[in-house]
């Protein structure tokens, strides 16, 4: 039986162009990906297309005598199958693509072992339990074969093996005695980022070809190890988050309680990618939220617009007449969308109970219907008071809900059952305002103009007293303390935070999966801090 291992690469990938080409361990990427593949005997062709650019990887790859094909740009499935034209059926064929050199022939070889050792024909590396950038598949030349012979969508010419995966199913694969965070040890080259790191990766070891994928995934670790953990998650019926999730709001307005600074599109793209690169699984925006939305998307490396989610929150309804609500909140998605630059949301909010039962429900019936297209992952409304829960815990395919919560702002305690059935349910759970737009947690100037006189003070108070509360209660500082306190309440899934650099992020992200408060420390602060008045409480439910 033979086996030949086939990479598909090409110059025109739309993240990062012209990798192929780059320079890693002294060779062009797809170089290195070949002779890490045949390192073990096995045949090895890159198969690219024909257009024009990639006549850089053809010239370049003969040079060093390693086979290449040629064939339709978009129609992988093509060029696998007249790269393995003639191979018995029998043979094994095994897919690599030419933007994961961490991958060897060590890894094709504990894949093949493993199918070979099972009932399955096709097998793969589980990027559900591995990193991205170890995948790997195997399959028969036959099973190529039957997918070119009956595939009909594009997307499955382009992908090569889902029509494999559907009809003749699988062995998932992942090595057993490697300690993965399939997180934080991505090794792919997808962005500049990512060749940035994994080019220097490559640099510590003398021989980039021979260097065992072991090896190199250490080397991450040990990255890994110097720049802190991922962030926990939670999965609630088919949506994971993050135990914390970016606030997008600090990168799109000046206003708030205290005196901000807004971050620059350099300062928010920093924050981004800190965020990505420490496991935040989604940005949380808001029409409402001055430029936020667009300054999301301006911050966007390519990359991270495929490995962050977003949760948004409609523009409010006030003033809209009945007849028009339908379209208000057509044009509020859409907007969002356009600004957004993508064309899916995880989770879409009203910006109050009002908001999602006007028009005796057609509004909220609107947001269904984005739903069941597909566009929208859960629809929800974001409470500023939660006192409003029972007008909206009825609603028909509720699915996200956001609740004001902090030390001073306790006011969902009183419903924590009803939270918490909500949460037994399958509705995902955030709270904000956790940080108080910063007032709990800063010691920036309180802006008396905006808040007024009297609720100034206030909040002065009461910063004192959860600065002095930190270290009663055995935490670091008052971060420390609101992190754990909204971790102590089970009903919570997930908390949004909003920060202005990327050390701040980072420095909230290392608190993030601190123990949470006990019982009878939850009952101490209550006695340490006095609960925010109603007027307060309005003024610090945003993060």
């Amino acid at each position: 039986m033979r086996t030949r291992v086939v990479i598909q690469s090409r110059l025109n990938s739309s993240r990062l162009p012209g990798k192929a080409m780059m320079m890693i361990g002294g060779m062009p990427l797809i170089e290195l990906v070949a002779r890490r593949a045949s390192r073990g005997g096995h045949e090895v062709v890159v198969a690219t297309s024909r257009e024009e650019y990639d006549q850089r990887i053809t010239d370049h790859l003969t040079a060093q005598g390693i086979p290449v094909l040629r064939g339709p740009l978009d129609d992988v499935l093509a060029r696998f199958l007249a790269a393995t034209a003639d191979l018995d059926d029998t043979d094994r064929v095994v897919r690599l693509t030419g933007d994961n050199p961490v991958v060897d022939a060590d890894l094709v070889d504990e894949l093949i072992a493993a199918v070979e050792a099972s009932a399955w024909s096709y097998g793969r590396i589980d990027l559900a339990r591995v990193p991205e950038g170890l995948g790997v598949e195997v399959f028969t030349a036959a099973d190529l074969r039957e997918a070119a012979a009956k595939a009909t969508t594009a997307y499955d010419h382009e992908h090569v093996t889902p029509w494999i995966r559907r009809h003749l199913g699988e062995l998932p694969y992942a090595p057993e005695d490697v300690d993965f965070d399939i997180v934080t040890y991505r090794c792919t080259v997808d962005s500049l980022a990512d060749y940035v790191r994994v080019a220097g990766l490559f640099d510590r070891h003398d021989d980039a070809v021979g260097v065992s994928w072991r090896e190199l995934v250490a080397g991450i670790a040990r990255e890994v190890e110097i720049s802190g953990p991922a962030l926990p998650r939670v999965a609630r019926d088919g949506l994971t988050l993050s135990r914390l999730l970016l606030g997008a709001s600090p990168l799109g307005r000046d206003t708030g309680a205290i005196e901000r600074h807004r971050p620059d599109a350099a300062e928010a793209r920093s924050i981004l990618s800190a965020a990505v690169a420490r496991g935040v699984t989604h940005v949380v925006t808001g029409r409402d939220d001055g430029d936020s939305e667009a300054a999301v998307r301006v911050a966007y490396d390519p990359a991270l617009r495929q490995r962050v989610g977003v949760i948004t929150t409609l523009h409010a309804l006030d003033g809209v007449p009945e007849d028009a609500l339908t379209y208000a909140v057509e044009a509020s998605l859409e907007r969002s969308f356009a600004e957004l630059g993508r064309r899916r949301a995880d989770g879409v909010l009203f910006a109050s109970p009002d908001d999602a039962l006007a028009g005796d429900g057609a509004a909220w019936a609107r947001l269904q219907a984005f739903r069941e297209e597909g566009v929208v992952g859960r629809a929800g409304v974001m409470l500023s008071d939660p006192a409003d829960l029972g007008r909206i815990a009825d609603l028909p395919g509720l699915g996200l809900l956001a609740v004001p919560l902090s030390v001073v702002d306790r006011r969902a305690v009183g419903f924590a059952a009803d939270l918490a059935g909500l949460a037994a349910a399958g509705v995902v759970l955030t709270v904000h305002g956790v940080f108080g737009q910063g007032v709990l947690t800063t010691t920036g100037p309180l802006s008396a103009e905006g808040i007024g006189a009297d609720v100034a003070a206030e909040a002065i108070a009461l910063r004192a007293a959860v600065a002095a509360a930190a270290p009663v209660l055995g935490r670091s500082d008052p971060v420390d303390l609101c992190l754990a306190y909204a971790a102590a309440h089970p009903w919570v899934t997930a908390v949004t935070v909003g920060v202005e650099t990327a050390d701040q992020l980072v420095r909230v992200m290392e608190q993030a999966d601190a123990p949470a408060l006990s019982d009878e420390e939850v009952a101490r602060l209550e006695e340490l801090i006095p609960a925010a008045g109603p007027a307060l409480c309005d003024r610090l439910t945003r993060a």
